[in-house]
């Protein structure tokens, strides 16, 4: 059934009579609570009893698939515990997998009576340096490195230089760069700056962080604007296998979105394929590039949903900027009325490795809730951890308590009027 759109701290009105501050309306939550207890919100609120685990939630859960959760046994715990959307990844999709997989979710799901839906992950464009000449080299802060296109198979990273491998998308990274130009290795554990462009396809660059230089870590730039195709070869063949299942996924996800014509891309391919409009399914782009918040309106127009992509926009953006950036594009999107809007990656990441989860994840899925988020994802905790069926319940848990509080708030709220 189709769950009632949820509220969110932001967007309750309170008109407490308290002197001058008579209308808390569109203020944050820690002022509307300030107002509110003592008066109408007790502080022993937070001491009720548990929701119970069979109470509907308005919040949905998306579950990664992977070798912890596609198994026939574990398909039906994972809707039993409440899984809403089952994401397929396309970073990983080989060797028949989703071929099985996804007949198989349509089935358990039909043969149970929920509505279960799909959404399929295009890999996007991937920036990565190439392989080693020995082994990982250490590069320390002050250090002028060469980097650039790999000439041939035999140039790779050695001391002194980084190397990439010649494909389209790498091409367009270092055009793109300028001096001055910030570049992020391995999830921004290394940066380095660019001091000269040598040529098209080199650059030197000063090491700003040093580290451990392993081979095909990530790279990210997010200082620039990349000029290339937002769906690389691999991704159009997704894109066509995914319109081609019947019936159709629900959602796909484009990687990276910089600006409208990413979407526009993937709405080509399914009028190419002619896919009719009731079988197309709703585009959802991952917000994961700073240059995605200057152009989110035109993002937005082509969308159907949209995903707030925590980990790469965590390293291009920057860490702490993630909190605000989240709460802000949660909300343009529910002001856009795109459903569902999702919150994702590394809410209860330690839950791949230990039964429970930590106070912070707990605090992190809440406030995706108090946000007004639709949905919020696991990732690898679902995909490849100890404990998907118990993350999920765990998830679940925490975001019927969320939304109790919501509630609870908007009750008080409105008795103080």
């Amino acid at each position: 059934a189709q769950l009632a759109p949820s509220h969110n701290i932001f967007s309750l009105k309170s008109s407490i009579n308290m002197g001058a501050a008579n209308s808390i309306e569109g203020l944050p939550h820690s002022a509307m609570l300030s107002n509110l207890v003592g008066n109408t919100l007790p502080v022993n609120a937070a001491k009720k009893n548990y929701e119970p685990e069979d109470k509907p939630r308005r919040t949905k859960i998306v579950a990664t698939m992977g070798p912890a959760s596609w198994t026939d046994d574990m398909i039906p715990k994972m809707i039993d515990a409440g899984v809403n959307i089952f994401r397929l990844n396309c970073s990983h999709r080989r060797g028949g997998d989703f071929e099985r997989v996804y007949p198989l979710i349509r089935k358990v799901a039909a043969d149970k009576g929920v509505h279960v839906e799909v959404l399929g992950d295009l890999q996007g464009p991937k920036f990565r340096v190439g392989e080693l000449a020995s082994g990982p080299i250490v590069i320390k802060d002050g250090d002028v490195l060469e980097f650039g296109l790999a000439k041939d198979d035999g140039d790779k990273i050695k001391p002194g230089r980084i190397t990439m491998f010649q494909t389209t998308e790498q091409i367009a990274l270092m055009r793109g760069l300028n001096v001055g130009v910030t570049l992020l290795v391995d999830d921004g554990l290394i940066e380095v700056e660019v001091t000269e462009v040598k040529s098209p396809a080199e650059v030197l660059v000063k090491v700003v962080h040093g580290g451990t230089v392993k081979a095909r870590k990530g790279v990210n730039v997010p200082d620039v604007m990349i000029d290339c195709s937002a769906l690389p070869e691999k991704d159009v063949e997704d894109a066509e296998y995914l319109l081609k299942l019947e019936p159709p996924v629900d959602y796909i996800c484009v990687s990276f979105a910089q600006k409208g014509k990413d979407l526009q891309e993937l709405i080509d391919i399914m009028d190419r394929l002619n896919v009719p409009a009731d079988k197309r399914p709703n585009i959802c782009p991952k917000i994961e590039k700073p240059q995605a918040l200057d152009n989110i309106d035109e993002i937005m127009a082509l969308s159907g949903s949209l995903m707030v992509a925590r980990g790469d926009l965590g390293v291009e953006l920057g860490h702490a900027k993630v909190p605000f950036a989240q709460k802000l594009l949660v909300a343009a999107a529910k002001k856009a009325k795109l459903y569902p809007v999702i919150v994702a990656t590394q809410m209860m990441e330690s839950m791949i490795e230990n039964p429970v989860p930590t106070r912070a994840e707990c605090s992190d899925v809440a406030n995706a809730v108090f946000d007004g988020a639709d949905a919020t994802m696991l990732s690898g905790e679902a995909a490849t951890g100890a404990f998907p069926e118990a993350t999920v319940r765990m998830m679940g848990t925490v975001i019927r308590e969320a939304e109790a509080a919501l509630d609870t708030i908007a009750a008080a709220a409105k008795a103080a009027n």
